[in-house]
């Protein structure tokens, strides 16, 4: 199937769309996901295997899926190791995050920006399998998860606009009222499943690249 969209990222770049009719998950041309992990702050230190990546679907749209690697582990670990505050942890992981991507952009890569997906509630026997197979501590609760990730997707609008960046913002359709992630998206501890690529589709116009916002 000619899919002329394509979701790249960390592995929400798979759940996200897994098996969707018009948004091809980032395995569906490459057989597994090769950016699972990557945090958005150092995106571009993997630039030649991104680029690897992307140039045979140059000619699609692209959706980046980054930034929920940096909120669950990495921004406070990095808080603890240097002092410097949350909120300009975040802000400088949106600005260096979006830099790159106006580069890949000015390269004629029509990439768009997922917003950062709700954090799960990282409870249970499947994470507790994935917590003691972790190379660096896991230190942040849910409270602060959601806090970090409302930053960010406030700094990644701010940024994508000021760089003529598509910004998809669909996070108010993910989550309840409780600013949990809705029951029926709920796909593990951390993921959300593929009816996200539902969601996008109802809400975003991908033909119309500046004026995206919902």
């Amino acid at each position: 199937m000619n899919r002329k969209i394509a979701a790249v990222g960390d592995s929400h770049s798979l759940r996200c769309f897994e098996n969707h009719l018009s948004i091809a998950d980032s395995k569906t041309y490459f057989g597994y996901n090769k950016l699972d992990g990557k945090t958005a702050f150092n995106l571009e230190r993997h630039d030649k295997k991104v680029k690897k990546i992307i140039t045979p679907i140059k000619n699609k749209h692209i959706i980046f899926v980054f930034g929920e690697v940096d909120v669950r582990i990495h921004v406070k670990l990095k808080h603890i190791q240097s002092g410097t505050p949350i909120k300009t942890l975040l802000e400088n992981t949106a600005k260096r995050y979006t830099d790159y991507v106006a580069k890949l952009r000015d390269d004629g890569f029509d990439i768009h920006v997922f917003s950062v997906v709700p954090t799960g509630d990282f409870v249970g026997k499947q994470f507790q399998k994935w917590k003691d197979n972790l190379h660096y501590p896991f230190y942040t609760s849910f409270e602060e998860r959601q806090m970090y990730t409302q930053i960010l997707n406030t700094q990644l609008s701010i940024c994508c606009t000021s760089k003529n960046i598509p910004f998809i913002d669909v996070y108010d359709h993910l989550v309840d009222d409780q600013g949990r992630r809705k029951k029926e998206l709920v796909y593990d501890f951390s993921h959300i499943n593929s009816k996200t690529a539902d969601i996008v589709m109802a809400n975003y116009c991908f033909t119309n690249n500046l004026k995206n916002s919902i």
